[in-house]
């Protein structure tokens, strides 16, 4: 019975080794910042809300 909880732990070791591995190479913390060439604009949105307009 020993031997199969180790064989688990050891298992979920290298699950979380792998898991590490793959965010760290992800590049995810490498991404370049947003920036946005156009200005904002609401174009047909309404001046009021809807919740005001069923009353």
């Amino acid at each position: 019975m020993e031997i199969f909880g180790l064989i688990i732990v050891i298992l979920l070791l290298l699950i979380l080794a792998a898991t590490f591995s793959a965010l760290l190479r992800d590049g995810g913390g490498h991404t370049p910042p947003v920036s946005s060439h156009h200005e904002w604009s609401a174009l047909d949105l309404p001046s009021s809300s809807y919740s005001l307009r069923i009353f």
